[in-house]
């Protein structure tokens, strides 16, 4: 998954303008893009139900907001190729995002799109608190780190692919940690933008790649400008920032590396020089972005190129001549506003630029319209009739990946059997029986923090290593501990447990013994503290997972770790260090984690535990499907009645996990057979405490009925009630409907 935060660009637009635009964009997409479709969408925290109505009321809180132009914010979550979530998942999205960012009370409308191969969920949040009429900044500014936070989160909770370069993940145990990613220079999202449309190098690349080690190794000003003039670039001082010109385009130096700007490029060579450059440098040729897809560009290239050069020359006359005008026109405005005082000035400043802007804008629209437009790289290829080139092309980073990735060296098996951390794998493996293994990395600094990142991971997916692949990679592996690294293993087998005790003392493990369990590994994790793991085989039941996790739970309240609740769990890798800042010693060295016992055993004790916890499981399945009917009390037609006839009729079908869903069902089901908006309202409110087997002590029951409601009646409602069309016979069946009317049909005829 990735997440983006959409900045405004329409600022010429007035507010309520803007507010309306996205909103309708979000909820109706088809009405600007007929390829764009809306899966399902929704609102929080409005009192209509109506999209008009969100509308209006986002409008009018956000035009009270005297002091932000926008207090509207627009992300964008968006899935992988062939994920598909469901709306239950949409819904959870939802609840982090605002929950994690401070904004569960504020007005927001969200709508999940799939006009493209990913599906795509659109959220619009209004800053504006509606209680304190103030706009909330949140996380001080730092919100789109606390968005790539969320993604982890959202990644782990629901089981998502995680992208190659994700900021940060979350471990097994559910702790959040930084990944160690590389530094590396690459444009900014515009140019990427344009190298993906046109498969074209950047300007801001073409400065990187040749302009980057001439500045950073230049000694003087005079070596700078000598070397960037031979490798076709210009370095100029504007104001008080400095630019790359790459032909006739301008790049921002900082933008090339921070180090560059102006500012610190003087304290390192001194006070500015002017640069000698040739009077005509020459235009630079366009260069491919990559390798995928060279004829094909080259194609793509001639074809624009077919376009006469005397309207492109006459397009540029006609951009230099705005300019020039507009420059007159800026100098001869602030003369006579400069007597005024600078607030009037700079007021004048503002609107001048934001005036010229469009103008330069409206040129540029016109003269591509005229031209028919540069087309994208993938749509001419797919015009062509070229789509497997395309798809080629769309999964680029991909193909360029497999083809330039080495071959992993070879080593003898002497060169192997030498290093005392692939010993103690082989000895941990055979005593563990697990099917694969998965490597995690994590580095701790003094002040608690973590960084990490997943050694088998390739474009978001893990599956482990095989014993073979394990002895290939510890050589890598060794060099990531002397770098620093902590190193766990986490075992993975698809018909065995392989239950982790953790932070246990010397005479806790004596006592698991003692208790009858047998481990079949044991390791000393730091000086006094041991983990060890038991293995048996899975039952081959739905509730597995539930099993092992509850094992899991028990025995580390019992033994170990009293946290640690989870089956599938990191532990430490025996042969390597802990190096844990608190191990440390004074000599600067860290502990081994040593391999204190190992034989591939099952262990009977556990194996009994997880099947008594299986038949916990399996006599609590078997009492929600045997419960008792609820006999429906009140009258015929009462909406008391029919809440608990339909809720009956959910139960002998359906396993109950989640009780808000059936109220939604619920409400859903009354509406399309009659019932009002009011009768459902007060009928959650009233009965949907009584259903659920433990009480939600000072849980808001008015504004939850309320919500349940506002799904029914409103668009969400109306789309899954045609989806549901078919049952509508049924659900009047179970309220008793047709036969109500069929007697009071024959009383009236009496």
């Amino acid at each position: 998954m990735i997440v983006k935060k959409i900045r405004n660009r329409k600022i010429e637009k007035p507010k309520s303008w803007q507010i309306g635009d996205l909103v309708d964009y979000i909820r109706h997409p088809h009405n600007r893009n007929p390829q764009e479709k809306i899966e399902c969408a929704g609102g929080r925290n409005f009192l209509s139900s109506t999209h008009a109505g969100q509308k209006v009321e986002m409008i009018a809180l956000a035009r009270e907001s005297v002091h932000s132009a926008m207090p509207i914010t627009h992300w964008i979550f968006s899935w992988r190729e062939g994920e598909q979530p469901t709306r239950e998942q949409v819904e959870e999205v939802v609840d982090m995002f605002l929950e994690k960012m401070g904004l569960a009370e504020h007005q927001t409308v969200y709508g999940l799109h799939y006009d493209t191969d990913n599906y795509h969920l659109h959220i619009a949040v209004n800053r504006m608190n509606p209680e304190s009429g103030k706009v909330v900044q949140p996380h001080k500014g730092f919100d789109i780190r606390e968005a790539h936070k969320i993604l982890a989160f959202i990644e782990h909770k629901q089981g998502w692919a995680a992208e190659e370069n994700a900021l940060y993940a979350v471990l097994e145990n559910g702790e959040l940690a930084r990944r160690r990613i590389a530094r590396e220079r690459k444009p900014k999202q515009p140019a990427l933008d344009f190298e993906h449309a046109t498969g074209e190098k950047s300007a801001q690349r073409i400065a990187q790649e040749r302009g980057h080690a001439i500045i950073k190794n230049a000694k003087s000003w005079a070596e700078l400008h000598e070397k960037l003039a031979g490798a076709g670039l210009r370095f100029e001082k504007k104001g008080s920032g400095a630019i790359i010109f790459v032909g006739d385009i301008a790049v921002k130096a900082s933008s090339v590396d921070r180090a560059f700007s102006m500012g610190k490029l003087c304290k390192r060579l001194g006070d500015f020089e002017e640069g000698t450059y040739p009077d005509d440098p020459g235009k630079i040729a366009p260069e491919p972005v990559s390798s995928v897809n060279r004829e094909e560009w080259n194609a793509y290239q001639a074809a624009w190129a077919a376009t006469p050069e005397t309207t492109r020359e006459k397009e540029k006359d006609e951009l230099a001549s705005l300019r020039e005008r507009q420059a007159s026109e800026r100098k001869r405005a602030f003369s006579n506003l400069a007597k005024h005082g600078l607030p009037v000035l700079n007021i004048a400043r503002h609107c001048l630029m934001v005036q010229q802007k469009r103008e330069r804008r409206a040129l540029q629209r016109r003269t591509s319209r005229a031209r028919g437009g540069k087309p994208r790289f993938e749509a001419w290829l797919r015009a062509q009739g070229l789509a497997r080139q395309a798809e080629r092309w769309r999964h680029r980073a991909a193909w360029e990946q497999a083809r330039h990735t080495p071959a992993a060296p070879q080593r003898t098996a002497e060169e192997a059997g030498a290093m005392r951390e692939l010993d103690d794998f082989r000895k941990y493996a055979e005593a563990v029986n697990a099917e694969r293994y998965r490597v995690t990395c994590i580095k701790m600094d003094e002040d608690g923090s973590k960084k990490t990142f997943i050694l088998d991971k390739k474009g978001g997916m893990t599956r482990g290593f095989t014993p073979e692949e394990m002895a290939a990679h510890m050589p890598e592996m060794i060099r990531l501990q002397r770098r620093g690294e902590n190193i766990y293993y986490t075992p993975l087998s698809e018909k065995r447990h392989h239950i982790l005790i953790d932070d246990m003392s010397r005479d806790s493990l004596k006592r698991l013994q003692k208790d009858g369990f047998r481990p079949a590994v044991v390791l000393e994790s730091s000086p006094g503290n041991y983990q060890c793991l038991l293995t048996i085989p899975k039952l081959g039941t739905e509730h597995d997972r539930d099993v092992g996790n509850r094992i899991t739970e028990r025995l580390n309240r019992e033994y170990g770790d009293k946290k640690l609740c989870g089956c599938i769990h990191p532990h430490r890798a025996p042969g390597f260090e802990n190096r844990k800042p608190k191990h440390r010693r004074e000599d600067g060295s860290f502990p081994q984690v040593k391999l204190l016992f190992a034989e591939r055993r099952e262990c009977g004790k556990a194996l009994e535990l997880s099947k008594a916890i299986n038949r916990e499981y399996a006599e609590a399945a078997h009492k929600r499907r045997e419960r008792p009917r609820v006999i429906p009390s009140g009258r015929p037609g009462d909406p008391s009645r029919a809440y608990y006839a339909h809720f009956d009729n959910i139960r002998r079908h359906l396993s109950i996990e989640d009780y808000s869903r059936v109220d939604a069902m619920i409400a859903l089901r009354m509406r399309a057979n009659g019932h009002s908006r009011e009768a459902v309202e007060e009928t959650i409110r009233a009965c949907a405490p009584t259903i659920r087997e433990e009480q939600a002590h000072g849980r808001n029951w008015q504004r939850y009925a309320e919500r349940t409601a506002e799904y029914a009646f409103g668009m969400a409602g109306d789309r899954d009630l045609v989806r549901n069309e078919r049952y509508r016979e049924l659900w009047r069946r179970i309220e008793g409907i047709e036969e109500r009317e069929r007697r009071q049909s024959k009383t009236r005829m009496r």
